[in-house]
């Protein structure tokens, strides 16, 4: 599995269809939103989600 780099969901890259290359590396995201957000800024995103951040709260995605 695969971390969504925006929101810290598991995402799984074997039938992940939303993802972004950066430097050779994909990342995979869990919906369009966290992609949009990763696209605009891929260095914010690079190092681990922000501590409590919640990615399994009702209705994310």
């Amino acid at each position: 599995m695969a971390i969504d780099p925006v929101c810290g969901m598991q995402v799984d890259e074997r039938t992940a269809t939303i993802k972004s290359e950066v430097n050779g590396k994909t990342y995979y995201f869990c919906a369009p939103g966290c992609k949009r957000s990763f696209d605009r800024d891929p260095q914010k995103f690079l190092g681990p989600p922000p501590a409590g951040h919640a990615a399994h709260e009702p209705g994310h995605g």
